[in-house]
């Protein structure tokens, strides 16, 4: 058939890359005005255009080879934005979920496989191996919802990957036994791979990361396509010793998920081009296989697809019941177990491909594991963003009840020098949910010809936060004034600021020869909490965090406020941070005010200080954050000795960061 001179299917790369963008421009905007969900959007929209539909394209070994990159940068982003935190104090959790997850589908589906259905043996645990599987198709709305980090969306991506590996295993011993029979060697080449495989994953890629990413600091598109090679390396590694390669995706995310903060312009170009453009052509790609002219040549095959469907569905909501029971989820979260957990896709394809490759699944189950994966992957569309939504309104992992402060930070910037580091630490310490810019602030104090300097430093100010590639709104202000002091003051008082940022960039530079003017006219002046930054080196080279409090500082009054914003910052950087407190009653105060939120799994352990840092493992080097938790004079937690102590390890610790927050009061 001729069509303006074109064949169809379509043949012409251009036409096909048109017609694909098109959909994942429009299709999205006109499935959800009927409020069908887009992910959904794009599965149909895959089936309509695939050789089964108006076969407008056809399943070539480009479009196939658009797919896979879709699920591998899908597997990949999971691991890179996952809490691991979250997942290490979660793991019991996740393993159970996992275990679950993988046994009552695995079993349901050979019961019903055997006896139902008759099948073979060997066939009947093959397809309980593919409906034990599942793939995270609804995890791009927990992004779109802001609950990534949530502890049950954590607790369920571990799930994930532990009852994906069982799947795949499971089917490796079954393809074995039925060729060969029970081979001891077949086994431990298996373990043999899986044993390479990690130690590739954990020791080689996190090693050459570190040295990429510092050395190549940035260059954005060197460090971009490192990641990408990072990520389809691992993938391929994963092939090569005979394990799926989505695992190879989701651990290289993984490691890399402490060098890549989710608030640089790298994550921010990693997340975007996923979400995007990757993530949905591989969902077209999997409408593309559904076929239901099948079941107008068979209708017998529609009996056989229910009864597929039944299992699949159950098996993954007896699950999920399951977990609920032991551990007392809420109805939402187990609602958000099952849907992000019934919907299969790559390893159910990979599972049941492999088996009729051998012989060992007919063509009639191949089609209608396939249906089985566009039935499941829409359902779960759909489970996932109800259940998502109640848990994002409900806010089950948020410090609620408690009174929280609107941000409004203002960031004095006159040095070129860390102007960038100054609005990047404003970046991690802002509120997720906020849209209020931050306000980057720059004072003059000579009148005559100032407008070109503002000009000047107007265009730097903006060139540094292009950089930044954030969607954070800034809202840049220059002020004349008679004093660096009174208009940062008034500019503060204005704005209602809740923290004034500030930085000095000179290692060697003693603190308070520095800064002893400005900062001590400012302690007096204003209430609002005060940060003061030494950033000698971007913070993602934290490794460790050592939080100090002087006595007593549980009854400053903006106590609640510097732990909260803290916390924005050690959750993004995922490490847990050792507490030095003076007495066990700061220590208790600050205990109880995490206890019972997120907070409380971010405090590693807590340490007693006698002045002398010698004694403690902290490293003079970039790697160890230093944040010291100060007062202003007559205020009921300051004290000339601590402030000696802060003092004293300032000039000493000239390599690290170092954080001194002065508590709102």
């Amino acid at each position: 058939m001729e069509l303006l001179s074109l064949q169809i299917p379509f043949t012409e790369p251009v036409i096909i890359i048109a017609l694909l963008l098109t959909i994942i421009l429009i299709g999205p905007v006109v499935f959800e005005r009927i409020r069908i969900p887009s992910i959904v959007g794009l599965l149909l929209s895959g089936a309509l255009i695939g050789q089964h539909g108006f076969n407008l394209v056809g399943s070539d070994l480009e479009f196939s080879l658009l797919g896979t990159m879709g699920l591998l940068y899908l597997m990949f982003l999971a691991g890179l934005e996952i809490d691991l935190i979250d997942f290490i104090e979660n793991k019991l959790k996740s393993i159970f979920i996992g275990l679950a997850s993988y046994l009552v589908p695995f079993l349901l589906g050979y019961l019903v496989s055997r006896h139902l259905l008759e099948y073979s043996v060997h066939a009947s645990w093959l397809i309980g191996a593919m409906l034990s599987s599942h793939t995270l198709i609804s995890y791009p709305l927990m992004g779109r919802l802001g609950i990534v980090n949530k502890s049950i969306v954590t607790i369920i991506v571990g799930a994930t990957i532990i009852a994906d590996i069982l799947a795949l295993v499971s089917m490796e011993l079954i393809i074995n036994f039925y060729d060969k029979g029970l081979e001891i060697r077949s086994m431990l080449e298996l373990g043999l791979g899986f044993l390479l495989f990690f130690m590739f994953i954990f020791l080689i890629i996190p090693r050459l990361s570190r040295y990429f990413l510092n050395r190549y600091e940035g260059e954005l598109g060197v460090q971009y396509i490192f990641v990408m090679v990072m990520l389809f390396f691992s993938a391929g590694i994963a092939f090569l010793l005979e394990i799926e390669p989505i695992l190879g995706a989701f651990f290289s995310g993984l490691v890399l998920n402490r060098q890549i903060i989710n608030t640089s312009p790298l994550y921010k170009r990693i997340e975007f081009i996923g979400q995007n453009l990757f993530i949905p052509l591989f969902l077209i790609s999997i409408g593309m296989l559904a076929n239901f002219r099948v079941y107008i040549d068979d209708p017998r095959q529609i009996w056989l697809l229910l009864i597929l469907i039944v299992a699949a569905v159950l098996s993954k909501y007896l699950s999920a019941y399951v977990s609920k029971l032991v551990f007392r989820l809420s109805r939402a979260e187990t609602n958000l177990v099952f849907g992000m957990s019934v919907s299969r896709a790559a390893s159910a394809v990979a599972i049941i491909l492999i088996g009729f490759n051998v012989g060992l699944i007919s063509e009639s189950i191949l089609n209608n594991t396939v249906i089985l994966i566009l039935v499941t992957s829409i359902l779960s569309t759909y489970v996932t963003q109800k259940a998502g939504t109640e848990i994002l309104l409900k806010g089950n992992d948020t410090t609620s009840g408690r009174k929280r402060v609107r941000q409004k930070i203002l960031v004095p910037v006159a040095n070129p020098a860390n102007m960038d580091h100054l609005l990047e630490f404003a970046l991690l310490i802002k509120q997720d949910d906020e849209h209020i810019p931050i306000f980057p602030l720059t004072v003059f104090t000579q009148r005559d010809q100032v407008r070109n300097q503002i000009d000047d430093n107007q265009g730097r100010v903006l060139k540094v936060i292009d950089s930044l590639q954030t969607d954070v709104q800034f809202e840049t202000g220059s002020r004349i004034d008679n004093s660096v002091t009174h208009g940062i003051v008034r500019a503060a008082e204005e704005i209602v600021a809740t923290a004034i940022v500030m930085g000095w960039n000179n290692r060697h530079t003693p603190f308070y020869t520095l800064f002893g003017n400005v900062l001590s006219n400012l302690l007096r002046k204003t209430r609002r909490m005060l940060l003061v930054l030494k950033t000698p080196s971007e913070l993602r080279k934290v490794r460790n965090i050592h939080l100090f409090c002087a006595d007593k500082a549980q009854f400053e009054e903006g106590f609640s406020l510097w732990i909260d914003t803290l916390m924005y910052m050690i959750k993004r950087l995922q490490i847990k941070v050792i507490l030095y407190c003076e007495t066990q009653s700061t220590y208790d105060a600050i205990y109880k005010y995490c206890e019972g939120s997120s907070y409380s799994k971010y405090i590693e352990e807590k340490k007693s200080y006698t002045g002398n840092l010698t004694e403690t493992k902290i490293r003079h080097s970039a790697s160890d954050l230093l944040i010291f938790v100060h007062s202003r004079k007559k205020t009921v937690s300051y004290s000339r000795k601590y402030e000696n102590f802060l003092n004293n390890n300032i000039n000493q610790y000239t390599k690290n960061n170092i954080i001194i927050i002065y508590p709102e009061h």
